[in-house]
C-alpha cells in the first residue's frame, strides 16, 4: 500500500468512527478497530473507564452510550497525519444533550489516533472533562469557595 493509500485508509477510518459515535451507531464502532485495538480517554471524569483493550471492551463501554446522551454531533473535523505513517491527530466538536438531565454537552476534543492496516490499533480521546461533569448534573468547585 502507498503512503497515500495509508493516510487514506487512516482518515476514513478516523471519519467512520467519528460519524459512527457522532450518530450513535454503537454496532459500528468495535469493527473499526483491530481485535486487541485500545481506546483511552485519560481524562475521564470518575465512574468512566479511561483505558479498554479489545473489540469486546469497547463494544460494552459504547453499547451503553444511546442511554446516556443524544446523538453526539460530532463535527468541524480536522484530521493530519503525523511523521509516523499511521499516526494521526484529529480535532472535533460536540453537541448533544445527557438523556437524565436534560442538560447540553458540547466539547472540543483532541485525539491521537494509531492506525495499522486497515483498523485502529489506538484511540486515544483528550477533552476537558468539566462540561461533562455539568452535563451529568454535577459541579467542579474549587476548594476554599
Amino acid at each position: 500500500m502507498t503512503a497515500t493509500a495509508d493516510t487514506d485508509t487512516g482518515r476514513r477510518l478516523i471519519t467512520s468512527y467519528l460519524d459512527a459515535v457522532g450518530t450513535l451507531d454503537v454496532a459500528a464502532i468495535p469493527d473499526l478497530f483491530h481485535e486487541d485495538g485500545v481506546l483511552d480517554i485519560p481524562y475521564a471524569p470518575e465512574g468512566i473507564p479511561t483505558t479498554l483493550q479489545g473489540r469486546a471492551a469497547i463494544a460494552e463501554f459504547y453499547s451503553g452510550l444511546p442511554d446516556l446522551v443524544t446523538p453526539m454531533n460530532f463535527a468541524s473535523y480536522r484530521i493530519n497525519e503525523l511523521d509516523v505513517p499511521g499516526e494521526f491527530v484529529a480535532e472535533y466538536t460536540s453537541d448533544a444533550s445527557v438523556r437524565t438531565t436534560g442538560l447540553p454537552y458540547r466539547n472540543a476534543y483532541i485525539a491521537r489516533v494509531t492506525v495499522r492496516g486497515d483498523r485502529i490499533a489506538r484511540f486515544a480521546e483528550f477533552f476537558d472533562p468539566i462540561p461533562l461533569v455539568v452535563a451529568l448534573g454535577g459541579s467542579v468547585v474549587p476548594a476554599g469557595l
